[in-house]
């Protein structure tokens, strides 16, 4: 919070700078006031002061009064990402990109999380696209700790789930099916290497969405494969028109390992009391409850490859783990390293202009620990019949497929406990997201919200940051991501 507060101040000087300026905006015919004159000249002396010293501070910018006029144009409660958004560039475009869409998710601003992801999705596969140039690119600069983030395969796997869930929530379910598989293919591909998925949920929502789109056979296809990857995941009934989705917990973290801190490694993320949850639609007595299923394991997710467990990644390989563990034996308690991961980078706040001075050898090839921490540890999914459907399912005449004809029907009201094994917490979590466009409704909810984490994106590493900013070729970048962002 540091860097918000040395923003906020700079912003304030530059507003004071601004108001004493104001008289050099004067019509060049009029006559030249002295006093006016005088005013102007000592405005200009203190904006060259203030500029020296916001070049002193930040390094070559940008500087608070360009950052401030982007996020004031954005919704208040999201301005902070806007901010770090803006002043990182292109380095940390796909990470900021990814927690910007799921805080602007959470709080119901959706467009604006629908162009956040398409950001970060854009970036993604222009790297990890399925060609050689592309698998040319990721080994050519998969050591380099100072590259562009575009995140591990569960982190680029997530960026198209929540993607994916847009566009449920609009009835899109040809582009909703399209990011699910792109998602599942992410999860598939690590620096050079490639693995099969097991990332079971993406495959049981492209299921959903083929159903919903009215494609039977392919959905069935789907619903199949999902079940062999993780058979707790059930073929919904052919009428269920309503996804439910709710978020556990706090993600992996990232941490570093070796001599060198040259090898990445995942850790579980904090232990978090909820281990389940159970879904209310409607009111009185149209009320429907029932437990959702575990769907996904986020750190299992980051700590396999293929479904074996790997011990870290090392010079963009996986590291497998002897003998045939499972990732269930892997956790481990989160410490320090869990602290220092969740520090932010605080960029405003380091004092850069020392910080540059001080830049003078070449920077440690060190795993690259910049991280989504928004992500969660647990997914749980439920689908069920609603409206039309509804009714057929208490004995009503209905068409096989009333559910899924877009009939006249409107999502219910939804609420979600959650739960430590078989008692009900204290724990509100956030406003669901409901939605019902098309022939099929969605709910999505999450137990921690991301509201409470700093602009500012874990594991960034400043010096590397101040470096870039000295290579002109990267900083011209870095302008012509901030232009496209105006």
């Amino acid at each position: 919070m540091k860097t918000i507060h040395r923003l906020a101040t700079g912003i304030a000087a530059f507003s004071l700078l601004s108001l004493a300026s104001a008289v050099v905006a004067q019509d060049a015919a009029a006559p030249v006031d002295p006093a006016a004159a005088k005013a102007a000249k000592a405005a200009a002396k203190a904006r060259a002061k203030q500029v020296a010293a916001w070049k002193a501070q930040y390094g070559p910018g940008p500087y608070p009064d360009e950052v401030e006029a982007f996020a004031q144009t954005r919704q208040e409660e999201l301005r902070g990402y806007y901010r770090t958004l803006y002043y990182d560039g292109e380095h940390n475009a796909v990470l900021n990109y990814e927690r910007l869409g799921l805080l602007s998710m959470e709080l119901g601003y959706y467009a604006d999380a629908e162009k956040a992801f398409d950001g970060a999705l854009d970036r993604i596969e222009a790297f990890y696209n399925k060609d050689k140039q592309a698998e040319k690119a990721t080994s050519a600069t998969r050591l380099e700790v100072n590259k562009d983030f575009k995140g591990e395969p569960y982190e680029r796997a997530m960026a198209y789930y929540y993607r994916g869930l847009l566009y449920l929530r609009k009835g899109d379910y040809d582009n909703a099916r399209a990011s699910f598989k792109a998602a599942e293919y992410q999860d598939t591909v690590a620096g050079d290497e490639s693995f099969q998925s097991d990332f079971a949920l993406l495959t049981f929502l492209q299921g959903w969405a083929s159903q919903c789109a009215g494609d039977g056979s392919q959905a069935a296809d789907a619903f199949e494969q999902a079940a062999k990857i993780d058979p707790k995941l059930k073929v919904p009934g052919p009428n269920d028109n309503v996804l439910v989705l709710t978020e556990l917990g706090i993600g992996p973290v990232k941490a570093t390992d070796g001599q060198y801190q040259e090898k990445l490694v995942f850790r579980p993320g904090a232990a978090m009391p909820e281990n389940g949850a159970i879904v209310t639609l409607g009111s009185g007595k149209t009320t429907r409850a029932w437990p959702l299923t575990p769907a996904a394991d986020i750190y299992t997710q980051a700590s396999t490859r293929g479904g074996r467990a790997i011990d870290g990644i090392l010079d963009g390989k996986a590291q497998f783990k002897s003998g045939l563990e499972t990732t269930s034996a892997l956790a481990t308690t989160v410490g320090s390293t869990f602290a220092q991961q969740m520090g932010g980078n605080a960029l405003y706040a380091q004092g850069i202009g020392a910080a540059l001075s001080m830049f003078s050898k070449s920077v440690r090839p060190t795993a690259d620990t910049r991280m989504w921490d928004g992500l969660p540890s647990t997914i749980m999914v439920g689908t069920t019949r609603w409206g039309a459907a509804s009714a057929a399912a208490k004995g009503k005449k209905a068409p096989p497929k009333a559910a899924l004809s877009g009939g006249d029907w409107s999502m219910p009201s939804v609420s979600m406990t959650y739960r430590q094994d078989d008692n009900a917490l204290d724990l509100a979590g956030t406003k669901p997201m409901s939605a019902s466009a098309g022939k099929c409704g969605i709910v999505w909810a999450r137990s921690r919200s991301v509201s409470a984490l700093p602009p500012e994106a874990p594991g960034n590493n400043a010096k590397i940051a101040l470096a870039r900013k000295r290579d002109k070729d990267v900083w011209a970048k870095d302008e012509a991501f901030r232009a496209k962002l105006r």
